[in-house]
Parts: C-alpha cells; sequence; structure tokens
C-alpha cells in the first residue's frame, strides 16, 4: 500500500474549504455610476486599509475613499422562479445587493452596486460604517502620549525632562549652623 494515493487526496481535501470559502467571498458589480468596472465583473472587496475602500475585479482595481462614502443600503434579492409561479430553492446561496452612494471630490454624486452573499452583505455593511467612524474618533481623540515617555528622553517629552532635570540641578539651600 503506498502513502502516495493518501497524501495527494488529503492535500485536495486540505485546499478545498478554502476554494469554497474564497468563491463564496466573491461580489460582483451589478450596475452604478462608474464607467471604469465593467458590467458583471466579479471579484473581491477589500475593506483592510483604513482610508481606501478597494474592489479587484480581474487585473483592475477600483478604490473608493471612506470619507467620500455617504451611505450604503443593502436591499434583498428578488426570488427566482419557474414559469413565473413557482420558487427556485436558492440552497443557502442567497444574494442581496449592496448599494454604496458616494460624492468624489468634483461634488458628483454616484453608486456602486454589488451583489454579495447575504451572510457577507451586513458585514460589509458594519465594516465600512467603522472605517467612516475611525478618523473622526482619531480627530476627536488625538493622543500624544506614548508609555516610553514615563521611562525614557524622547523628543516627545522634551519639554517635561527639560524642566525635571532644571530642578534636579538646583543646589538646596546651604544648611546653617548657630555657634
Amino acid at each position: 500500500m503506498s502513502i502516495r494515493p493518501f497524501l495527494i487526496s488529503a492535500i485536495a481535501l486540505a485546499m478545498l474549504p478554502a476554494a469554497i470559502l474564497r468563491a463564496s467571498d466573491t461580489v460582483e458589480y451589478v450596475g452604478g455610476t462608474v464607467k471604469s468596472i465593467p458590467m458583471n465583473s466579479i471579484g473581491f472587496l477589500n475593506l483592510d486599509d483604513t482610508k481606501v475602500l478597494k474592489f479587484t475585479f480581474g487585473q483592475a482595481m477600483y478604490k473608493l475613499p471612506y470619507d467620500q462614502i455617504t451611505g450604503t443600503e443593502v436591499t434583498k434579492s428578488e426570488t427566482k422562479h419557474v414559469l413565473k409561479r413557482f420558487p427556485v430553492p436558492t440552497f443557502g446561496r442567497k444574494k442581496e445587493t449592496l448599494t454604496i452612494s458616494y460624492k468624489d471630490p468634483a461634488g458628483e454624486t454616484g453608486k456602486l452596486s454589488f451583489e454579495v452573499n447575504s451572510r457577507l452583505a451586513s458585514s460589509i455593511q458594519d465594516t465600512i460604517a467603522e472605517q467612516k467612524a475611525a478618523p473622526l474618533a482619531e480627530a476627536a481623540n488625538p493622543s500624544n502620549d506614548w508609555w516610553g515617555d514615563r521611562y525614557w528622553k524622547t523628543n516627545s517629552n522634551k519639554s517635561a525632562w527639560d524642566t525635571s532635570t532644571a530642578s534636579a540641578t538646583k543646589s538646596p539651600a546651604p544648611a546653617t549652623t548657630k555657634n
């Protein structure tokens, strides 16, 4: 008995869930005002960047800064019917339409519509809202404190250690003695 067939099948089965998961995370551009993205383009939305939403399709990429996004909306897609009467089962592959509204630097409003797996639609919408709110939270709470400033002399705490050094170099008053 050879181990080679067993090893090959084990590797194939290990890669299968990743391929299935990757296929379910794809989105399809179904319409909008962006002319540089072809209709029905299939790709991936990348929400990892804190400043820009990226839609990668084929070899191209469309970038939309989060600060230009004015709103998002998720709508359920229509159920398909056979003979306009009998609903077609979807077997867990329900799709929803995610519409992203934005205003470009020129002031023009636009929309991007993507067909997304229903389990991803609300999480994408929440992530976009979080990414839009992150710069506002940072601006409201500017913190220049660094934990190392308590222990080391750095440029950010130079004024604090300059004053502490000056007070430490002052000599104490001479002690007086009575004779």
